[in-house]
């Protein structure tokens, strides 16, 4: 059985990372952990913080996020969770893409949760007190005929309780916590019962949705160190480990305190309670100037090198000026960045600080010109959003304009990523020379629909049925076309992202045994079940724009 789980694990893997790279049409990149922020980009807004100083932010603290996009106007799709063993409707679990941790529902009395998707998507089900669960979802489902997801309650996590005490010995309310541990969680035990597949599949999938995007707000540890996993927690409240161990804990308040201390997590589900005094944060002040040592330079930011618990972030006023605190004790090292500045790193620093002169050096600037075109019809698109991602520097974007265009300064003396995002649009990078000459940059659509009505693919529907004609759930469909289409590509051009159609040529059916594969490689061909070249199959055309469906393939 054990063997089983690490062969579930790989299934699930390789299903996750398709999932999260294919057919999303979210302009935007992945975010990260819930309440993240990359540095130099702007927060959603100042944190009302007593120990924070003016000109820094907490982005942690601005955690809110945009609504969901790239979704259907319409319900497509509908799961129906409820708990596994007692089949009781669990109400108020979230329902979240794995790609990015958007929010796109919540479940009711009954359990369900209608979704509005516009294609096949690997989202996940989030609950406090349960697994987090892995939801492929099929479009087609109904209220009628919802998608079902079992949630394990559970019983097996090692559990920490942390009393957080300001100096005076009062209850910290909020503070922000992270965890540096040395834990590995694939070599550990896993202390769920044997022979149980779908609470050993759940364990599974909880180990490695934890940390994604998707649980950012429901305290759930992996064990390895992650520099924006930082849990948002109230005085008292529990902590879920998936592996026990040692673990450094870092802690922040807007208030000006923190703490460093180590803690042990015991295994098992019993939780275990550990006070810890907080102390005054420190402070590290100064400024930053140019080559000449003397001119102010005015919007680089000045962060902890690694991060912290508050992902604090001090901007440089007209003066030069900064102050970055609350600070963890102990030797620090400051990532200083500005768009026109080569980016430096100081350290490490014995907080508390307050006369650092810090000199950085200028980069030679340069533009990039050239055209967004959305694929096939090279229509121009506007309002595209061009990004110069020069590494150890904040981007610089710039917008097309209603024929295409654009310009952004380009900063730098080598080649860096080039990245164009459109709504509907694949996300295009490329590798870019600075003040590279005009050129086009051309987008492929990223539903299906636009795809199929441009011709660039073509779609195989249809059932997959046992030997008593009863619908096939999870069965692996593969297309294996007579003839493959060749690489799409520029000649000359150094394209990293977004410049071919890059479609599985598999598939797997939903509960009620029908599947949908979308390909790029065109003609005859054969669709084979799970079991190879061998197994059952069927002969099928694919034909560009069209969605052949009806096909049926018995088992």
């Amino acid at each position: 059985m054990r063997v089983l789980a690490v062969v579930a694990l790989l299934l699930v893997v390789a299903v996750v990372g398709w999932f999260a790279t294919s057919g999303s049409s979210d302009p935007r990149p992945d975010a990260g952990a819930r309440g993240s922020g990359e540095l130099g980009e702007p927060p959603a807004g100042p944190a009302a913080a007593v120990g924070v100083p003016a000109g820094t932010v907490a982005i942690r603290a601005n955690d809110e996020r945009p609504p969901a996009a790239g979704l259907a106007d319409a319900p497509t799709a509908c799961i129906v969770v409820v708990e596994y063993g007692t089949s009781t409707p669990v109400a108020g679990a979230a329902v979240r893409r794995v790609a990015n941790g958007d929010e796109i529902a919540f479940t009711d009395d009954q359990g369900k949760a209608l979704l509005a998707l516009k294609e096949r998507e690997q989202l996940a089900v989030v609950r406090d007190g349960f697994l987090l669960r892995l939801a492929p979802t099929e479009v087609g489902s109904t209220e009628q005929a919802p998608q079902r997801v079992q949630l394990v309650r559970d019983r097996w996590s090692p559990r920490l309780v942390l009393s957080l005490r300001a100096p005076d010995g009062s209850a910290v309310v909020d503070a922000f916590v992270r965890f540096r541990g040395d834990a590995t969680p694939a070599a550990a035990p896993s202390p769920v019962p044997p022979r149980d597949v779908v609470v050993e599949r759940a364990w599974i999938e909880h180990g490695m949705l934890a940390g994604r995007p998707v649980c950012g707000d429901v305290p759930v540890e992996l064990g390895t160190y992650a520099e924006g996993r930082v849990h948002r927690l109230a005085n008292e409240q529990e902590i879920r480990f998936v592996v026990p161990g040692a673990y450094e804990a870092e802690i922040a308040t807007l208030g000006g305190f923190v703490a460093r201390t180590r803690v042990l997590v015991a295994a098992g589900p019993s939780p275990q309670r550990v006070e810890v005094r907080l102390v005054a944060g420190e402070r590290i002040a100064g400024t930053v100037v140019g080559a000449d040592g003397a001119t102010p330079v005015t919007g680089a930011t000045v962060s902890v090198d690694g991060g912290d618990p508050l992902g604090l972030v001090a901007t440089t006023s007209a003066t030069g000026a900064f102050e970055l605190a609350p600070v963890l004790p102990g030797p620090t090292t400051l990532a200083i960045r500005h768009v026109d500045h080569e980016a430096k790193a100081l350290g490490p620093l014995a907080p508390p600080v307050g006369n650092l002169r810090i000199q950085l050096v200028p980069l030679p600037a340069s533009s990039i010109r050239g055209r967004v075109r959305s694929r096939p019809g090279l229509l121009p698109i506007a309002g595209a959003t061009v990004s110069w991602m020069v590494v150890g520097a904040a981007p610089v974007t710039a917008k097309t304009g209603a024929d295409g265009t654009f310009v952004v300064r380009a900063t730098g003396k080598e080649p860096a990523r080039l990245v164009v995002r459109a709504i509907e649009h694949i996300t295009y990078a490329e590798l870019v020379d600075p003040g590279a000459a005009f050129a086009d940059y051309d987008l492929l659509p990223a539903t299906l629909d636009a795809r199929l009505a441009a011709k660039l693919s073509a779609l195989l529907e249809g059932v997959v049925v046992d030997s008593q004609g009863l619908p096939a759930a999870g069965v692996t469909l593969r297309w294996e076309p007579t003839a493959r289409a060749a690489p799409d590509f520029v000649p000359g051009r150094r394209v990293l992202e977004g410049g071919a159609l890059d479609l599985p040529l598999f598939a797997t059916t939903g509960q009620d045994g029908a599947f949908r594969l979308e390909t790029h490689h065109f003609g005859p061909g054969r669709l084979v079940a799970a079991g190879g070249a061998a197994g059952p199959g069927l002969d099928a055309v694919a034909t560009p724009g069209t969605a052949s469906t009806g096909l049926r393939l018995q088992r």
